[in-house]
């Protein structure tokens, strides 16, 4: 039997490596019934039978060459998850990873503890940058961990940090454009507990620290302690944020670990956008997300939450400096730490992912996306 092209192909890529290189095949599995462009794959790493930390070469029975990143979240110095982006078709694709190879084509995803100002921490994809205030000295902004954004225009789909460092990003220029107004704002993902927001008022104290830095994945990891609600409550919180290569969104998890538990449920939130050209707040799709024009930016911004259906627990609007739609979630199960997984999604109108009118079409297609993930098997 004749093997098909795409398949001869991707032997021909890992023959590179030499006749000795082990190769691991996988089974790489899209429930979705239609094609996911990029779509993101992670899966234990214990399926290659390593755990030394890196980004090795694998092919796809697609004909596709891609890394596949090794990640050693816990910081023990062994990886735990190993990464993929890649194009799949419905169903099952065989990928093969050769471990013997270490990539070195394209990175497309950076993280930063420290960028442009002391504290300020930084995510960054070839399609968006984002920016965490923690400690905003300069501007003496609240720093509630909610996010900033920079947009990419087409041409300029890159890592891009280091040429932010030096430009004056709030202007029109051919690098990344601040898109959001922040201030004091929930802006994208703040966090709350009840009413109240983390580190706002210098009522908790936290520390970041790098999880993961290319090619495929970058990611953080903060540590608060000792937030203080105004409801008498007291809660630690450990949160991670990771970013993909070719996507405009941070995936962000958080788990909750009451100390002293007070009335009031968790939150996130974005911004409010007044006169916004899209709005949808679905419980059933688990979707909240607005676009519209905000004074002084350049182009539309769009901001969006996506989060566990069954999680739902209310709507809310914040006013005064929160100012920001949020979505509240359960705490189940009760007692103990307690996790809520989000997608903050983060569009801009000339970055070439989706405007006005297809904005709300695209928070569908993440969703779609974040409930059903793609899988992995040996």
């Amino acid at each position: 039997m004749r093997r098909p092209l795409c398949a001869l192909v991707c032997m021909a890529l890992l023959s590179a490596a030499g006749a000795t290189a082990e190769r691991v095949t996988l089974t790489v599995t899209n429930p979705l019934e239609v094609a996911r462009q990029n779509a993101i794959c992670v899966a234990p790493v214990s399926l290659l039978g390593q755990t030394a930390p890196g980004a090795l070469v694998g092919a796809s029975s697609m004909g596709q060459k891609v890394p596949v990143q090794l990640d050693d979240l816990d910081g023990d110095g062994t990886a735990d998850e190993l990464v993929m982006v890649l194009d799949l078709p419905p169903g099952d694709t065989s990928v093969w990873v050769d471990t013997e190879r270490q990539w070195d084509g394209g990175d497309w995803a950076d993280a930063r503890t420290s960028w442009r100002y002391d504290r300020y921490a930084a995510l960054d994809t070839d399609r968006m940058g984002f920016g965490l205030y923690g400690n905003y000295a300069p501007l003496h902004f609240i720093g509630a961990l909610q996010w900033d954004l920079y947009g990419k225009r087409p041409e300029a789909w890159r890592l891009s940090l280091d040429e932010l460092e030096s430009i004056d990003y709030h202007s029109d220029n051919p690098v990344a454009v601040d898109m959001l107004l922040v201030g004091n704002t929930v802006a994208l993902g703040g966090p709350l507990m009840g009413d109240s927001r983390p580190v706002a008022d210098d009522n908790a104290t936290h520390v970041c620290r790098l999880l993961c830095n290319g090619p495929v994945r970058a990611g953080l990891e903060v540590q608060v302690d000792d937030w203080e609600t105004d409801a008498g409550g007291l809660y630690d919180a450990t949160i991670r944020y990771l970013v993909y290569a070719h996507h405009a969104f941070i995936d962000a998890t958080f788990s909750i670990d009451p100390q002293r538990d007070g009335p009031g449920a968790f939150g996130v939130g974005v911004r409010r956008i007044p006169n916004a050209k899209a709005f949808l707040a679905s419980e059933e799709e688990g979707i909240l997300g607005l676009m519209g024009q905000q004074e002084g930016i350049i182009g539309r911004t769009g901001l969006g939450v996506l989060f566990d259906p069954e999680r739902f627990l209310r709507w809310d609007m914040q006013s005064g400096e929160a100012d920001g739609h949020i979505v509240y979630l359960s705490p189940e199960p009760e007692g103990g730490p307690v996790t809520y997984r989000t997608r903050l999604v983060g569009v801009w109108s000339e970055g070439g992912m989706a405007d006005s009118d297809s904005f709300l079409g695209h928070l569908h297609d993440l969703a779609d996306r974040f409930h059903n993930p793609v899988t992995a098997t040996r």
